[in-house]
């Protein structure tokens, strides 16, 4: 099993974004996953865990909800996986969330 968080990201970001929607390719079929993460880490240093759904056999898809994007700067994201037979964690991507008027 291979998670490689290839993550699409449409344009740019702001603090207090809500419904953008964040869709990262494991590369791997996950359809049998009963854990599908996105392990969050904001710019000062938070971990937080964004719980995702499937989408599309290989990816995990999460809509940003209010307080997701609570600070400016950058975000690293690693996608984690439970299924049966094999349980880990895909590369890290980061992003930026710019502050607003920016």
């Amino acid at each position: 099993m291979t998670v490689c968080s290839n993550c699409d990201l449409p344009g740019k970001y702001y603090v207090g974004d809500v419904g953008t929607e964040i869709i990262v390719d494991t590369c791997s079929d996950i359809s049998t996953s009963t854990v599908r993460d996105l392990l969050v880490e904001k710019p000062d240093g938070t971990r937080v865990t964004w719980h995702g759904s499937v989408y599309e056999t290989t990816k995990i898809r999460y809509v940003v909800r209010a307080g997701d994007f609570d600070q400016a700067g950058e975000y690293s994201l690693q996608a984690y996986v439970e299924m049966p037979g094999w349980t880990g964690k895909g590369n890290t991507v980061t992003f930026k969330v710019t502050g607003e008027f920016a």
